[in-house]
């Protein structure tokens, strides 16, 4: 019979492999994420055109393959903030200028800055789901933008109903074609869109 030493060990090198079969998942998932076909239109024109633009840069939602996003964001010379709700996404965030909380706190969470650009891709039917909760997050990101300040809404058409058509969007941001890219981007082959959206009321107090 084996003995509580013999129970304490099985135990461990269970907890053990279970974090093994997480980290492999979870790098598998990244490699995955960084090679899909919906992912390629936000690294190769997307990212370098909100780069260009500079400002203040919000990139909404952090994993281990957007790690290098807030780099590639600050590339013109702008400066990029990230948060999320997820307290271990930290990790993936922009050194120094990560906030944690949820989405609908925004002003909260950057009651001492403004963003001229928000970047949240597949926040909307990962976490921010009911109409009631998109219109809330679309109110709280409104509320951390200057004039004029441009929001990039990525999201997934079977996931959620469109932004747009359902007035989760209206009227603190209105659909623009800016920097060369175009007003909505549907990703070929995949449920993907990348929305581009102006906003244009007062400044953040």
């Amino acid at each position: 019979m084996a003995g509580p030493g013999s129970l304490v060990r099985r135990l461990a090198r269970g907890v053990a492999g279970d974090r093994l079969i997480d980290a492999v998942n979870e790098r598998r998932n990244t490699w995955r994420t960084l090679r899909a076909r919906d992912r390629q239109p936000l690294v190769d024109s997307i990212l370098p055109a909100f780069a260009a633009r500079g400002g203040n840069i919000l990139w909404v939602g952090c994993r281990r393959y957007t790690q290098d996003y807030p780099a590639r964001l600050e590339a013109g010379g702008g400066v990029c903030w990230t948060t999320d709700i997820d307290p271990s996404a930290e990790a993936f965030g922009a050194p120094g200028r990560h906030r944690t909380g949820d989405l609908c706190q925004a002003p909260f969470l950057f009651d001492d800055v403004a963003f001229d650009v928000i970047l949240c891709n597949g926040v909307f039917g990962y976490g921010v789901d009911s109409p009631q909760m998109q219109r809330s997050a679309v109110a709280a990101m409104a509320e951390i933008c200057n004039p004029g300040a441009l929001l990039l809404l990525g999201w997934n058409t079977d996931k959620i109903d469109d932004p747009v058509a359902s007035g989760a969007t209206a009227p603190a941001f209105s659909p623009c074609a800016a920097m060369g890219l175009s007003q909505r981007l549907a990703v070929p082959g995949t449920t993907h869109v990348y929305d581009l959206f102006r906003h244009e009321s007062a400044p953040h107090g």
